[in-house]
């Protein structure tokens, strides 16, 4: 299961299952990847902590 991903903007999307429009608020936490695939726009997104290259057991040393 994907990690959720939360909203700094609203949006409006469409439930897949009832073809309603939803608003979804600032705040929000999304973590159906039905609903994240239609929030096209990147910043709607809460920016994601910079990913950490992986030590090496050398680099470890």
């Amino acid at each position: 299961m994907p990690a959720a991903r939360t909203l700094t903007t609203a949006v409006f999307v469409t439930d897949p299952k009832t073809h309603e429009t939803l608003l979804l608020r600032p705040g929000t936490e999304i973590s159906d990847p039905a609903i994240a695939d239609q929030i096209t726009h990147p910043d709607a997104w809460v920016p994601e902590p910079p990913r950490q290259p992986r030590r090496t057991k050398a680099e470890a040393s």
